[in-house]
Formats: structure tokens, C-alpha cells, sequence
């Protein structure tokens, strides 16, 4: 008796390591990580398809811009108890079915975004899922471009794949706006809202370069052009910090 009782101890002791083994290999299998999306204000905890490589020339390279158009999710609970996983049991959430979802570390947000060209021309706004950076009343994501659906050459995608996997910085002001790219951010205009902000703007105050004391007139247009993108997330940085 006490033997059948200690073989049943150790079943139960160890029965949570045996399930937890099965369950990584089968997430393995499945090729999917754990996390959540939030649909309608709720976050409903599972598992996602993973995505984001890109396959050229007999090498797989990151590619982050797949995580923005669409995902691949299954409840928590379907996965975990079905036994034959297939794809049918995935239900695929694009930016406008939710308004977001997190896997690892990472947090996807559903914005409206505006592609804005170096000439002040622009597209129609769409939604889109964007990886989010911080949490302030400025918020910045990482934006990335998706390469062609076709390329000639003898590098064929490999170029692409490398200098779309950089990514853009974009901010979002006020909820439910569009997100622009930090280097069309007008500081003067749109943080008028802060003189704080304004007023070290006009002194030139937001350098990259430039004397301490007085920043000269080639220096600020150099600021303003080559580091363009560093000097507005300056003044967003200083933004959050001293006018929340």
C-alpha cells in the first residue's frame, strides 16, 4: 500500500513537467508563439503563427513588415486541448478586425496610417498593424517598408530584404489619428500646445551639431535637414516629459 502510494505521489509530482514537454513541443511543431490580440477592449490569450522571415538565395532574413498587414491566431484553449492542430482552427485578424495583439515582448498596434512622400504628396490613410515603442501622450512605432512583389537581378531580394528590415520611426498625437513619419513632424505647429517645446525650437535649442552658446544659421539648417529625424524626437522626448 504505501508503495502504490508513493507511485502515485511521484505520477502527480511529475505529471506537470510531462505536460508542459508535450505542450513545448508541440508549440514547436506548430510553429507558433504564445501572446494575445485585444478585440474589443478584451485581450483573448492564445497562440500566434509565426511569420516575419523572408527566404532568398538559400538564406532566411528577417521580415519584420509581415507583422503589420495581418496574423494568424488560435485561442489558448483550442490549442492546448485539440490533439491534431490544423489549419482551419486559425482565424487570420487584419488591422481593422482588431486593435492589436502582442507576442514575446512586442506590442501591435491598429493605427491609421498616411504614406507621406519627400514632396508633401500622399495616399489614402489605412489601417495597419505597427510595433509600438513607447506609452506617452506621443506615441512612437516602428515602421517598416515591404519590398516588391518582383525584382530582377542577380542579388535578387536580398538588398530589399536588408534595407526594409530598417525601420521607420512614426508618431501618433492624438488617439485615433493618423501616424506620420518623425521627419514631417512640424515642432512649432503641432506641439504649439507646449512653449516649452516651441520656444527651445525657435532658439535652435534641438541640435545635432552646432555651438553651445548660439547655434549659427548653416547649423540650423543643417539640423533641420541631415538630422531631422534625431531633433524631432528630441522635442517629442522632451514633449512628454514636460507637458502631459
Amino acid at each position: 500500500m504505501k508503495i502504490l502510494t508513493l507511485s502515485v505521489f511521484i505520477t502527480l509530482t511529475f505529471s506537470p513537467i510531462a505536460v508542459y514537454s508535450q505542450l513545448t513541443e508541440k508549440i514547436e511543431k506548430e510553429k507558433v508563439v504564445p501572446g494575445y490580440i485585444i478585440m474589443d477592449g478584451k485581450k483573448i490569450q492564445g497562440y500566434i503563427k509565426e511569420t516575419g522571415k523572408a527566404y532568398t538565395h538559400g538564406k532566411f532574413y528577417p521580415a519584420p513588415w509581415q507583422f503589420q498587414s495581418d496574423i494568424k491566431f488560435i485561442p489558448r484553449d483550442v490549442f492546448e486541448n485539440t490533439e491534431k492542430i490544423t489549419n482551419k482552427l486559425f482565424e487570420k485578424y487584419g488591422p481593422k478586425e482588431i486593435e492589436g495583439y502582442k507576442y514575446e515582448s512586442m506590442v501591435y498596434e491598429s493605427v491609421n496610417y498616411t504614406q507621406f512622400s519627400d514632396i508633401g504628396l500622399s495616399d489614402i490613410p489605412r489601417m495597419i498593424f505597427l510595433r509600438k515603442i513607447n506609452d506617452e501622450k506621443i506615441t512612437l512605432y516602428h515602421l517598416f517598408d515591404s519590398p516588391p512583389h518582383a525584382t530582377s537581378g542577380p542579388a535578387g531580394f536580398e538588398p530589399l530584404y536588408l534595407k526594409c528590415a530598417v525601420p521607420d520611426i512614426v508618431y501618433l498625437k492624438e488617439k485615433g489619428g493618423n501616424v506620420k513619419k518623425v521627419i514631417f513632424l512640424n515642432i512649432e505647429k503641432e506641439l504649439a500646445d507646449c512653449p516649452v517645446v516651441t520656444e527651445k525650437q525657435k532658439k535652435g535649442e534641438y541640435k545635432v551639431i552646432g555651438n553651445e552658446e548660439k547655434a549659427s544659421g548653416l547649423n540650423k539648417l543643417i539640423n533641420n535637414t541631415m538630422y531631422r529625424e534625431k531633433i524631432c524626437l528630441m522635442a517629442i522626448e522632451d514633449y512628454n516629459k514636460n507637458c502631459k
